[in-house]
């Protein structure tokens, strides 16, 4: 509805009203800090709440008080928060979020920085299920990848350099399917599908 929203990798999350930005007029019309690096990609559902990542590097109050993966409502600019689901972890591993979560039937899919996925309501924030998927060997061993629905199926490609699809059938309690092996490295990027094949 004319407005854009993204992150910082100071944790302000801003939204513009873009409306007469040819004009070269785009008003700051929301503002909400979530206290610490904003990689992953804001998550609009459809009633227009924003679900939003954040890293855990600072080690900031707010980021205790207010979570890693936050539901904010922006029609309530003043106070827009719903909930949090706090990922916090002590170093070597970073916490929280880097990879943008996935929407599903009434939840999210998220893949934490602690080396979890995990299916969070989105009503509540409440973490409903979760599977240990370790943390990789490179990059801090953090995951970069967004978790893919397509299908009835969750892809998740992973810090360890293997490629995983769960069955959603029961979207809140999604079952391995079958993993793969890829390579010898780790998976960043997040997999694109098309036509049938898997594209890393």
């Amino acid at each position: 509805e004319g407005t854009l929203y993204f992150g910082t990798s100071g944790g302000r999350i801003m939204g513009l009203d873009i409306t007469n930005v040819e004009e070269g007029v785009a008003p700051v019309v929301f503002d909400y800090w979530v206290a610490d690096d904003s990689d992953a990609s804001i998550v609009i559902d459809e009633e227009g709440m924003l679900y939003v990542s954040s890293e855990v590097k600072r080690y900031l109050p707010r980021g205790r008080e207010v979570g890693q993966l936050v539901k904010l409502d922006p029609s309530k600019p003043d106070d827009p928060y719903v909930w949090g689901v706090f990922a916090l972890t002590e170093s070597p591993y970073w916490g929280g979020y880097l990879a943008t979560p996935a929407l599903g039937d009434g939840v999210l899919y998220t893949v934490s920085n602690k080396g979890y996925l995990s299916v969070v309501d989105r009503e509540t924030g409440e973490e409903l299920w979760f599977d240990d998927i370790g943390v990789g060997q490179y990059s801090h061993g953090v995951h970069m990848s967004s978790p893919v629905v397509v299908d009835g199926h969750l892809l998740v490609a992973l810090a360890s350099g293997v490629l995983r699809s769960y069955d959603l059938a029961d979207p809140r309690n999604p079952e391995l399917e079958w993993e793969l092996p890829v390579g010898s490295g780790s998976l960043e990027a997040t997999p694109a599908v098309w036509n049938g094949t898997i594209y890393l």
